[in-house]
């Protein structure tokens, strides 16, 4: 807890009152229960200061500062539930502090009863009355009335964005309320249909608050045929989830990002690197087998997902511990087995120890490789760049490991998070072994709001001579629909699910 912060016991408690207990029949009696003041000494988070809110167990200045931002811009909580979308509050602490606040009554019915202020009907509404909207130019007005000139009337606010393209997400969180489509919405005293749903919930299981009442567009893809040059083929992929602990995987917009990338591009094997928690995996495998997300419910696979983790971290990652685990098809794929590689005592230890994967794909047995390797910061560059070069040159003990495992098995692709481009000179004891990359330096697979073509090759795909037979020249690094308006993006909304994009090879399976 930050200093200067305030313990629970700090919080001013209810004196007891004792001629209640004497006169207690008489006083019920007297004043309808109705009329009697609810005092609680649980905190409104609503109307709390950040003084107040530093009372709450693992709430500090920090976290206190953030809730009363966020409260500010959603224009008050509706539920104790609205503060896992804070920034540094996930259910953990949320649970925490349940007991110790609440949202009161009065709030609650302000929301529900009180009178609308006049909306701005998008469809009929003159450049200058759109203009009133102060997040809203002349610019933007005119485009607005250029549209609906074109195209007709708008059929709901979020056309704004998508096909209109004449705003972005974050822009259409904030003027949401006050705008609208139609007379009968824009001057209504009673909350519509769509906003009960938003703040309720809907039948998709859907939290009812913040940026989920706005729907998620997936871009239009094809779904890929799984045979290639009339020969049976499945796509291996890798991606590294960044710091996806359990609480992350739950989020809606991570999980649509991560089930549809699957699906949309017809992976069948994921390795995954950067998992915070064991069961954080298990939260994509029950979307893809039981989806409750509209997106992932309209392309719903006929198959069962299945996931294996390291039983043991692979390693540390931001003061915690980080494991690494695959997610496939069983429907196509079986695992024989997996495993973190063994640490001899000769052997220096990996800063992450690469788990091993032995698959069954239709006649092919694959073995998977799964890597994180040493990143590099930036107050130690040199050292760290150094670690990581040592890393790289242990690669062929790894290979001599899995050749004392499985000898008759050549078929290997070693795939993962480098943390260095291809073409590094370190990586010449895996091309002196006839290994090849299939991402080439030059093809970036970071990814941030900021940059979203990126600018750095982390991730890559390296494959044996034997399993580069397989390979039929097909590759990619996907970089469409990894943003999600579910996903927080600092203060705003529309953020990546990974700073990584999922690298993809596709191979065939019909010999091996």
């Amino acid at each position: 807890q930050d200093m200067g912060g305030l313990c629970t016991c700090c919080r001013p408690q209810l004196p007891k009152d004792t001629s209640i207990k004497h006169h207690g029949n008489a006083m019920l009696e007297a004043v309808p229960v109705n009329h009697i003041p609810i005092v609680s000494s649980t905190i409104d988070i609503n109307t709390a200061t950040e003084e107040d809110l530093m009372t709450l167990p693992t709430v500090g200045r920090v976290v206190a500062h953030n809730i009363v931002e966020y409260r500010r811009k959603i224009g008050g909580f509706r539920k104790v539930e609205d503060l896992v979308l804070v920034n540094g509050i996930g259910a953990g602490k949320l649970g925490k502090m349940r007991k110790e606040i609440h949202v009161s009554e009065s709030w609650n019915k302000l929301f529900g009863m009180q009178s609308l202020p006049s909306r701005v009907n998008i469809n009929t509404a003159a450049a200058e009355t759109i203009c009133n909207i102060s997040e809203l130019s002349e610019d933007t007005a005119a485009k607005i009335i250029e549209y609906r000139a074109k195209n007709g009337p708008f059929h709901h606010i979020n056309d704004l964005v998508e096909p209109a393209n004449i705003i972005d997400i974050t822009t259409l969180l904030r003027i949401k309320s006050k705008i609208a489509t139609s007379d009968i919405l824009s001057h209504s005293r009673q909350p519509s249909a769509a906003s009960e749903r938003c703040r309720n919930g809907s039948a998709n299981n859907f939290p009812g608050f913040g940026p989920e009442c706005i729907p998620s567009n997936r871009p239009k893809t094809l779904i890929p045929s799984a045979v290639y040059e009339g020969r049976p083929v499945v796509r291996i992929a890798t991606w590294n989830l960044q710091q996806c602990s359990l609480d992350k995987a739950k989020n809606p917009g991570i999980k649509e990002v991560v089930c549809m990338t699957i699906l949309e591009n017809g992976i069948k094997i994921l390795a995954v690197q950067e998992l915070a928690d064991k069961d954080a995996l298990d939260e994509f495998v029950n979307e893809l087998n039981n989806p409750t997300l509209p997106n992932i419910e309209r392309l719903r696979p006929y198959s069962t997902w299945k996931s294996s983790v390291s039983s043991t971290a692979a390693g540390k990652m931001y003061q915690g511990s980080e494991y690494s685990g695959f997610l496939w098809d069983n429907s196509v794929v079986d695992l024989y087995s997996s495993a973190l590689l063994e640490k001899t005592k000769e052997q220096k230890e990996f800063t992450r120890r690469p788990f091993l994967g032995y698959f069954k794909v239709c006649k092919v047995d694959l073995i998977l490789v799964n890597l994180h390797m040493k990143a590099v910061g930036h107050f130690a560059f040199d050292h760290d760049m150094k670690r990581l070069g040592e890393e790289i040159k242990k690669l062929p003990e790894v290979l001599e490991a899995l050749h004392e495992r499985v000898p008759e098995e050549k078929d290997v692709f070693i795939l993962g998070d480098f943390n260095l481009d291809p073409d590094a000179e370190d990586f010449d004891v895996l091309r002196k072994r006839k290994y090849r990359s299939l991402v080439p330096a030059s093809v970036p697979t970071n990814i941030s709001r900021k940059n979203m073509k990126g600018s750095r090759c982390y991730d890559n795909i390296w494959v044996s001579q034997s399993a580069a037979a397989l390979y039929t020249s097909k590759w990619q690094v996907v970089r469409n629909g990894l943003t999600n308006p579910w996903i927080p993006d600092g203060w705003s909304w529309g953020g990546v699910a990974s700073d990584h994009c999922p690298v993809w090879c596709q191979v065939f399976v019909d010999q091996d």
